[in-house]
């Protein structure tokens, strides 16, 4: 009934059919130089994140056909999430970040595509920002929590500007 990754949680109710997605926030700064970024490999937050997203998407997808519902959860600290953005931004022209932001894109896709209905939840502590938030705006339907008591708010970054346009090119 789930999977832990390291930086994604799957947790699936049969008997509800709905599913719950937690993606979390890096716990330190990612590396921030090419030459850093490359020792990382697999375990560069980017890609480690999406690549754990869109396996657990593909295991709903082809081992739980009876879920219909995926509720979208970001927990940890969005700003190391908008210096993760800043690293991406910054080395954008190197082919390894290329391709782990084309990458991204692919599995943002595959949550917009969905045959599922896919749900943001935006609750105070969240991490949707910059590139987590698009996995909101990927998702069917987003709602957030407005209350005087708590604060809770999403954060843009540059990648909200059009780094990682839907499939209609939007």
């Amino acid at each position: 009934g789930s999977v832990e990754y390291s930086s994604v949680s799957l947790r699936v109710d049969r008997a509800k059919r709905t599913a719950e997605l937690v993606v979390r926030a890096p716990q330190a700064p990612v590396e921030s130089s090419i030459d850093a970024i490359l020792a990382a490999g697999d375990q560069f937050w980017p890609l480690r994140v999406f690549r754990e997203l869109d396996d657990a998407i593909l295991r709903l997808r082809v081992n739980e056909p009876e879920v219909g519902t995926v509720v979208l959860k970001a927990e940890g600290d969005p700003a190391l999430v908008l210096q993760a953005d800043g690293v991406l931004l910054a080395h954008q022209s190197d082919w390894l970040v290329r391709e782990i932001t084309h990458f991204i894109k692919r599995a943002l896709k595959r949550v917009d595509l969905s045959a599922r209905s896919f749900f943001a939840i935006i609750e105070p502590g969240n991490a949707f920002a910059g590139t987590l938030f698009e996995l909101a705006l990927a998702a069917d339907r987003s709602y957030m929590l407005d209350d005087d008591d708590q604060s809770n708010r999403i954060q843009l970054s540059p990648v909200n500007a059009g780094l990682y346009p839907m499939s209609n090119g939007l």
